[in-house]
């Protein structure tokens, strides 16, 4: 596996940054999400929320959850009227009835919209989530939106991903876990690699196994201080998109930080693809991806929207 920093050239994108994050999709994966005890007593929980943008009819939202380390994946589905907001609090324990964390894969489907023009566009919607804290004092937690674009085999692919600024000190109570969802139908192994503020090499490729169709979270293996981290997935048979992450906890407060890495691709790669726009670079998912990934879940049911004085809650 070649592994190396790009000097010449390189296309730094970012959903949050990018021009591409104003757009909407029909196909999404939330990276991460949770309903597990926290210390002292807390719950980390998922608010979730998605956004109906089409004026003249619903959307027939699926959202399946893939849980951490693998396992059966467990889809659901619920209808958002017109250019309207659908949320929960707690989406693992509202939808699923499951105490755990994992990813979901969100997506409409034409074949659950059939009334639907079968196209992107017309299909698209927005989603966003946030994995969160509720305490006496108040709430805290990291907003984790949704997202497209993930990370192929390197050798193949030539794109990785960074995350920078990363905060790993135990005697000052930073603790940054790495973690990441696989769409594949095979276990990949993501490599990470962190540099410190300088730009020297604390830690090469420590692998981390994902196995398929599964999220994975693990502490980074090596203390750095505002240091960054690389990510490259070795996967040959080149059927997985890996969706990486970043999630730095102050242990004085117990608040989070969530950081989605920045793809990274240098001339060649841009070049081979004849491509200079940012939305163009890493490896899309849609509904075809997604309609693979539902074929090996069980589908549990249809959710309902329950009206409540903040608005139209996901219910089962």
């Amino acid at each position: 596996m070649k592994v190396l920093r790009y000097i010449s050239f390189s296309l730094l994108f970012s959903f949050i940054a990018s021009f591409a994050a104003a757009q909407v999709n029909d196909t999404y994966v939330i990276p991460v999400s949770a309903n597990v005890p926290g210390a002292f007593g807390t719950r980390w929980m998922t608010q979730f929320s998605v956004f109906n943008p089409q004026t003249q009819y619903p959307l027939t939202v699926s959202v399946t959850y893939l849980p951490t380390l693998g396992g059966k994946g467990i889809e659901v589905l619920f209808e958002v009227p017109p250019n309207s907001v659908a949320f929960s609090d707690n989406l693992l324990q509202d939808l699923y009835g499951v105490s755990g964390s994992g990813a979901l894969l969100v997506a409409t489907f034409p074949e659950d919209n059939p009334g639907v023009p079968n196209d992107v566009l017309s299909r698209a919607f927005a989603v966003t989530s946030n994995t969160y804290n509720n305490v006496q004092s108040g709430t805290y937690g990291q907003t984790v939106p949704g997202t497209w674009t993930g990370l192929q085999d390197f050798d193949t692919d030539g794109i990785s991903a960074i995350a920078h600024g990363v905060r790993n000190i135990a005697r000052l109570g930073w603790r940054t876990n790495v973690g990441a969802t696989n769409l594949g139908r095979t276990s990949v192994v993501m490599y990470v690699t962190v540099y410190n503020a300088d730009g020297a090499t604390l830690l090469n490729k420590a692998p981390f196994t994902i196995p398929p169709m599964a999220h994975l979270q693990d502490r980074l293996p090596i203390e750095v201080d505002r240091g960054s981290v690389e990510f490259f997935v070795d996967d040959p048979t080149q059927g997985a998109v890996v969706f990486p992450y970043i999630s730095t906890i102050d242990q004085l407060s117990g608040d989070p930080t969530y950081q989605t890495p920045v793809l990274l691709a240098g001339a060649k790669t841009l070049y081979n693809k004849g491509a200079l726009a940012p939305q163009t670079i890493g490896t899309k998912i849609d509904v075809t991806t997604a309609r693979a990934v539902r074929a090996t879940a069980s589908r549990i049911g249809v959710a309902k929207l329950t009206r409540t004085t903040n608005g139209l809650q996901i219910t089962r």
